[in-house]
């Protein structure tokens, strides 16, 4: 009894063979250091890589670089067309066994590269760096709650400062810490502890950094606060339970006091919090009410790039706020009443077919800067229609908004996010089915594309008989008819504006299953997965094993007996090694290939004896940390021939024996000769030559040898195996 209490506790873990397709949330940045063509070719950035981090439903965060290459195709004319190919290649995977809910980029003052904030069930705030290599590392993980997505516990939301000084981030419900971000003079990044925002019966709907420049970090907040009637509420329906209990009649009316009372009374506010970082500390600093069904903010760039404030996107319209705005200049032509028009709103385009009745919801909403003073915001609606909304500024001051043009950009799959490239590309993870990667044809669009101006929307407000009122301006924007009545219509129609390039697969949700095997011919069975929903929808097959990608294919003139890759020390780039050769051998030869944008065969150049078969072969050296390169190593029958810059140097087999066997790694040559006798060659470090270290004879006839291959930071292995006869 006792060795049973005593005895450990099993713990199980779960291993993924396919992660999971759907992205719970993505940001865009320049995350890892690389220089220009490490893609492999040539490549279009002139600067750092765009790369992309999504949050995995199961807890994986991916990291995918966008990859632009560029080929040159000879036509019959002898005229080079340039071949566009853009990919998104999978830099890295972490695996957090956790619930991802929300992340954010922030590039820390002072660094060359961005770095990510993540929130989940936790408990705690991750700031992670993916370094020079793309490999992940956890710089800070402060716990600030318990574990579980909780509405108290924050997480739901995350915020950056726009110039890397702070971070917000915030739970559904309450609670909101900011935490400061610098770094020491190492250059590491710090983080001070948390700062507290905390709002009772304060529901939060969405978070962002407000861009004001170099003054203290704003945090622009879309929230609702209730009032503390609602308890009232509740102890009056309890007061009224325990009358019909005790068989007292209350009041007639206080047994329908509804929950909420008065619910439809609460209003929506944009509120502004305020990092001081002088006296570090957070104060809300201003708010005002928006439109009822706000749902999404989007910064404005600011400081020398712009006029600052945030998007607000809600039911049929989008609108702009900032903290001290000017009134929207009345349209040319309107009559302005005893109340002029305080909101600078915008009604998006509806579809044809869309019911009056029912309003449109905007989901998401991205801004890009182009330039200094030139920037423009894209927002999705919940049918997957791509609005392009660009603000006109004062000619006199330029941080004074006075006109909204909301145009209909593209229709494209509902997605959980909007993220633009610097290179003209747009990634729309999706909610159901393949995410999508996208080139802009065409962004300058206000003159052909279906629009609706402010100066439209305000106009059909001054005109409506209401507009005397002091609240006419809310009501008159809460109903989806009105909207209906100022916005244009359009028709869906194929992509025109934008194309898609890159194809990222995703197989959810995931509605039945089938297991069997129906192609008949195949001995695992196959999964039939239907994926998707309405026109993405699919029957997808899935087989156990690993999918290939076939570069080329070359015609073999005979049957090969072994197949060796070689990597060549002086094609390597940034430090990173590539295998530059295939080697095959045959019965009574051997093939060279060298494999680079084609592959190509080759001939006595290389330094192979090709009348030889090759019982091993391996690039010898780690000429990559300032050590001396060895070259590349070829074990035939007849002896060891040692390739190095141009030259070659033989090792014949003495008398007339002949090699039966041979494995070779980094710095060691291990060769077994008939009849038994071992033969080992070391690398020397210094000259770069291949030296003779040590002979055995074991006795018997020797059928195979491995060396293995030398570990990170190791110079060479210190056992081998051996197979006799």
């Amino acid at each position: 009894m006792t060795s049973i209490t005593s005895a450990a506790a099993m713990k199980l873990l779960d291993l993924r063979l396919k992660h999971a397709g759907s992205i719970v949330a993505s940001a865009i940045g320049e995350f890892t250091s690389v220089s220009k063509g490490d893609a492999g070719g040539s490549s279009r950035s002139d600067g750092p890589h765009q790369e992309i981090v999504c949050l995995r439903a199961g807890g994986t965060i991916d990291l995918y670089r966008i990859v632009v290459a560029v080929s040159s195709n000879n036509t019959d004319d002898d005229d080079d067309e340039e071949e566009v190919t853009t990919t998104l290649k999978l830099i890295t995977r972490l695996e957090t066994r956790s619930v991802l809910r929300s992340v954010s980029a922030v590039r820390v003052s002072g660094g060359k590269r961005d770095v990510v904030v993540v929130g989940s069930d936790s408990g705690c705030l991750a700031v992670i760096d993916f370094g020079e290599e793309g490999v992940g590392r956890v710089l800070h993980c402060p716990v600030f709650g318990k574990v579980g997505c909780r509405r108290d516990t924050p997480g739901q939301y995350i915020a950056t400062d726009p110039r890397g000084r702070a971070t917000m981030i915030s739970s559904i419900e309450k609670r909101k810490l900011v935490y400061v971000l610098n770094r020491d003079t190492s250059g590491n990044v710090t983080m001070a502890s948390p700062l507290e925002a905390h709002r009772p019966r304060t529901v939060v709907f969405d978070l962002v950094g407000v861009d004001n420049g170099y003054d203290n970090p704003i945090f622009a907040s879309l929230e609702v606060q209730y009032e503390d009637y609602e308890d009232e509420v509740l102890k009056e329906k309890k007061r009224v339970e325990m009358e019909k209990e005790d068989g007292r009649n209350g009041r007639g009316e206080e047994d329908n006091v509804p929950l909420g009372k008065l619910g439809d009374g609460f209003t929506k506010q944009l509120a502004y919090y305020e990092l001081d970082l002088g006296l570090n500390h957070v104060s809300r600093r201003w708010a005002t009410t928006t439109h009822r069904t706000a749902c999404c903010l989007a910064a404005i760039p600011g400081g020398a790039d712009g006029p600052s404030g945030v998007l607000v996107g809600g039911e049929d319209y989008i609108e702009y706020l900032h903290e001290g705005m000017a009134s929207p200049p009345v349209p040319n032509g309107a009559k302005v009443g005893k109340f002029p028009p305080k909101r600078l709103i915008c009604a998006i385009p509806r579809r044809e077919l869309h019911p009056e009745s029912k309003g449109i919801l905007i989901t998401h909403m991205t801004v890009l800067r182009q330039k200094k003073g030139k920037f423009f915001a894209l927002a999705q609606s919940e049918l997957g229609d791509v609005y392009k909304v660009t603000l006109q500024m004062s000619k006199e001051d330029k941080t004074i908004v006075q006109h909204m043009t909301v145009c209909l950009l593209d229709t494209l799959p509902v997605g959980t996010g909007l993220n633009i490239s610097k290179l003209a590309l747009l990634f729309v993870p999706a909610e159901f089915g393949d995410h999508g990667l996208y080139q802009f044809d065409a962004i300058d669009i206000e003159d052909s594309a279906v629009k609706c101006t402010s100066e439209e929307t305000i106009g059909a407000f001054l005109k409506s008989a209401s507009s005397g009122d002091e609240n006419a301006e809310d009501a008159f924007y809460s109903t989806s008819e009105m909207a209906a009545s100022i916005a244009p219509t359009f028709r869906p129609t194929v992509l025109r504006n934008l194309h898609k390039v890159y194809t990222l697969d995703s197989l959810a949700p995931v509605i039945s299953v089938l297991v069997g095997e129906l192609a008949g011919n195949e001995v695992s069975p196959q999964l039939y997965a239907l994926c998707g929903r309405g026109p993405t929808s699919s029957l997808r097959v899935l087989r156990h094993g690993l999918s290939v990608t076939e570069l080329a294919v070359s015609e073999l003139p005979g049957v090969p007996g072994a197949v060796f890759n070689v990597r060549d020390d002086q094609a390597a780039k940034n430090g990173k090694f590539y295998d530059r050769y295939i080697v095959v051998s045959f019965a009574d030869a051997t093939l060279v290939l060298s494999v680079g944008e084609t592959v190509e065969e080759m001939g006595k150049e290389s330094g192979f004896l090709t009348t030889e078969p090759t019982l091993a072969c391996s690039a010898l050296g780690n000429g990559g940390n300032g050590e001396q390169e060895g070259g590349i190593v070829q074990v035939y029958p007849g002896g060891v021939r040692h390739i190095q810059r141009g030259s070659v140097s033989q090792w014949h087999v003495p008398g007339i024996k002949k090699i039966e066997c041979a494995s070779a790694n980094e710095s060691q040559i291990l060769i077994a000769l008939v009849g038994g006798e071992l033969i080992y060659f070391e690398l020397d470090p210094l000259s770069g030559n291949l030296m003779e270290a040590a002979t055995k004879d074991v006795g018997a006839d020797v059928c195979s040898l491995d060396v293995g291959c030398c570990a990170k930071g190791e110079e060479s292995q210190f056992v081998c195996c051996c197979g006799l006869s």
